[in-house]
């Protein structure tokens, strides 16, 4: 079964998409907990933080740096990772929150 996140990277389900390239999607949380909460998601989907290879992981963490850069931010957000506990959608995917920065937002697509 298609998770939420799968719909998005397909296109078969709306999303605000706030960066995009061939191997990884970022858009905002649709349950925001700060002024800035976005999901960062690889394209290919692993169930758990545990279970996705090392090289998957170093992406995720140079495009929560370069999502920081392009917000101003680079010394203040916070990223968040569930492994399993407190893990809702089972495909991995960081948190990043910010109550700053929110002013840079521009979405490719609403």
């Amino acid at each position: 079964m298609s998770t939420i996140f799968q719909k998005i990277i397909n296109k078969e389900a709306p999303a605000k998409i706030f960066h995009e390239t061939d191997d990884v999607i970022v858009f905002a949380d649709n349950r925001p907990k700060d002024q800035v909460h976005l999901l960062i998601v690889p394209k290919v989907e692993y169930p758990t933080y545990h279970e996705t290879p090392p090289d998957v992981l170093s992406m995720l963490n140079q495009t929560a740096k370069d999502v920081a850069e392009k917000l101003g931010i680079g010394d203040h957000y916070r990223l968040v990772v569930n492994n399993g506990y407190g893990q809702e959608i089972f495909h991995i995917h960081y948190h990043f929150m910010s109550n700053r920065g929110a002013d840079k937002l521009q979405y490719q697509n609403g």
